[in-house]
This record gives structure tokens, C-alpha cells and sequence, in this order.
């Protein structure tokens, strides 16, 4: 088995870097304000003539529940959205029932920190046909830490990380089009990228969905990752190393790929052709991936880099409600951009 080297050429003096603004920023300003009315997440299920609804009695044994699902759910939605902790996301909510009028108890933090690792809480949307082109959705991945256990960068930096500092890798998977999280998984931090790009497209799949692209770093750059998106009738793009060979044989003097590299040497022989590994990311619209970037940084933004929860089963609900919350918010409205004269 033969291997090439490709040749890249960089050239970020010719790099454009094109000035922005917001045209529509009179809806954008209206969809800022609408994110702090909190009547955009209570369920029309939740509260009827004045009381909360009861779960219906399921005959099992032992003491009937108390709250439904959603009012958890909603309890938890302030907790994360104003970045409170549980006791005074619930005095919050028993504050809104006396203003509100309503009867009923709000539920204590006792009852809500145990719900909370077995409620299950819908982030995704169903595909909207209005957002998908004829050929399916351009999807975008990427990860990031999020801080379990530990001291501050500030702290760390000067006097170094203790042996407790923890953290929790999350990977999401983002529809272009609309920003909207699709899936999104939580590892160890020690978890490789390209592992959780099956479970990601299953996620996303389970949304009706139809796939056209995937865009991940170099670290989704795998062979088997080709053969897996194409069980979902899409293609990837990633890009390989600088240093990345393609892999072929000769057979009655013909050159001929290795069995499993057809669409990796495809790929290869494509950044060729373009004249390096830059140009080719400007051919296929690599720089697409940027907003799977942003998606990170607004999350991070709007409830901070820490996880609250200790254990995984309240870590992963704590996600689904931050994802819940963007998707929701991302519905209100985004800024659309035009170049600036």
C-alpha cells in the first residue's frame, strides 16, 4: 500500500474580513425583551381556574404525585435562567403563585431536587419544512467543557488546579439554518469527539429530520465517520491533517483506493486540487461551522460555564433545560446581517 503527501498552502493575507450590521434590529430588540416574560414557559397545561393540575392517579403503590412533570420543569427553567439556586428558584415560583392568584402549594426544593433526575424534559423541535431545503439540512458539531468541581481561572492561574477540579464535556449537533440544538450528549472530559457523532445524528434523526451535511473540526475526521454518515444519506465535512496521506494500491498497473478510504482519498484528492487545505474550506463552506462556535458562547454567556448538578442523571436534564431555553429563544427571533457600506 502506497501513500501521497498533500501539499497545503496557506494564505491569510487575502483573508476578507467583511463588516457586519443588524436589519432587523426593531424585531431582534422585541425578541431581547420577550426572553425575560416568563408567561413564554408556562405550559397552558400547568394552571386551571386558579389551582395547578394534579397528575392523574396511575394505581401504583404509594403516596399519589403531588406536581406534575411540567411544573418541575418549569421551577427548574428559573433556577436556570436567572442562574438561582434551587431554595430560591422556589421561593421565586411561590412568589409568582401569591402574585398570580393561584391556590395551590408551589412544590419545595426537596421534591424538585429529586424530580429532577427522572423528568424528561422535549428540547427538540420537529422539522420545520419552511427551514429545510430540498436536499435536507446543513447540521453543525462541535463540544465543550463545562466545570463540575473546581477553583477559578483566576486562582488556577496563580497558584495552579487541585486534584478535584471536574469537568463534563457536552457535544452538540445544531441545525444551520435556524440555530436550534437538535442533540447534544454529556461525557467524561476525557471523551473523544469523533465517539459521539453517532448518538448525535440518531438524536437529530429522531426530529424527521432529513440530513444533507454534516461540519465538525478535524477531530470528527475519521474513516468509519464517512461510512456512518452515509447511513444517513449525508456527507461530511471535516478537515483531515496537514500532513494527511491518501491511501491506494496498484492492480494491473492501475491506481485503485484502498478498501474503506474511497471517500476520505475523495476528499484528499478534492484539497489537491483546490491548491491546499484553506482553499478547500472556502470551496465547501467550512467556515459555516463558526456558528456551532457561537451556539457555545451564547450558551456560556447566558447561564455561565459551571454545571450546578453532581450527579449525571440531574447534570443531563440541567443541559436539556439550557437547550430548551435557547431553542426557545432562537424562536422568538435572531438578527439577520447585511454588509455594512
Amino acid at each position: 500500500m502506497n501513500k501521497t503527501n498533500i501539499k497545503t498552502t496557506h494564505n491569510y493575507n487575502n483573508t476578507k474580513i467583511n463588516n457586519k450590521k443588524i436589519k432587523n434590529w426593531s424585531e431582534y430588540n422585541k425578541s431581547l425583551k420577550n426572553r425575560g416574560n416568563l408567561s413564554i414557559f408556562i405550559s397552558e397545561s400547568l394552571i386551571k381556574n386558579g389551582r395547578i393540575i394534579v397528575p392523574p392517579k396511575t394505581g401504583r403503590v404509594g403516596r399519589p404525585t403531588e406536581y406534575a412533570d411540567e411544573l418541575i420543569e418549569f421551577t427548574l427553567t428559573i433556577r436556570e435562567l436567572f442562574r438561582l439556586p434551587l431554595r430560591q428558584a422556589t421561593g421565586f415560583v411561590e412568589f409568582l403563585f401569591r402574585l398570580m392568584g393561584i391556590e395551590s402549594s408551589a412544590p419545595d426544593y426537596t421534591t424538585v431536587s429529586k424530580r429532577m433526575a427522572i423528568i424528561k424534559v422535549r428540547y427538540q423541535k420537529k422539522a420545520n419544512k419552511c427551514n429545510v431545503g430540498s436536499n435536507g439540512i446543513v447540521l453543525l458539531i462541535d463540544s465543550s467543557g463545562f466545570k463540575v468541581f473546581g477553583e477559578g481561572e483566576w486562582k488556577v492561574r496563580k497558584h495552579g488546579a487541585s486534584k478535584r477540579r471536574t469537568w463534563r464535556e457536552t457535544h452538540i449537533i445544531i441545525n444551520h439554518e435556524t440555530r436550534d440544538i437538535v442533540g447534544f450528549t454529556n461525557t467524561a472530559a476525557r471523551t473523544h469527539d469523533n465517539t459521539q457523532l453517532k448518538p448525535l445524528l440518531e438524536q437529530a434523526s429522531l426530529s424527521d429530520y432529513s440530513i444533507d451535511t454534516i461540519i465538525g473540526d478535524g477531530a470528527y475526521e475519521a474513516k468509519h465517520n464517512y461510512k456512518l454518515v452515509a447511513k444517513f444519506n449525508a456527507s461530511i465535512i471535516a478537515p483531515p491533517q496537514k500532513n494527511a496521506t491518501y491511501h491506494y494500491d496498484l492492480k494491473d498497473g492501475k491506481i485503485i483506493d484502498v478498501l474503506g478510504y474511497e471517500k476520505r482519498n475523495e476528499v484528499i484528492r478534492s484539497i489537491m486540487k483546490a491548491g491546499g487545505l484553506e482553499k478547500w474550506k472556502n470551496e465547501v463552506g467550512y467556515h459555516r461551522r463558526s456558528l456551532v462556535e457561537n451556539a457555545f458562547y451564547r450558551w456560556k454567556t447566558i447561564f455561565g460555564s459551571n454545571l450546578k448538578s453532581r450527579k449525571e442523571a440531574t447534570q443531563y436534564t440541567e443541559q436539556c433545560l439550557r437547550a430548551k431555553i435557547i431553542n426557545r429563544f432562537n424562536e422568538l427571533g435572531l438578527p439577520k446581517y447585511e454588509l455594512a457600506s
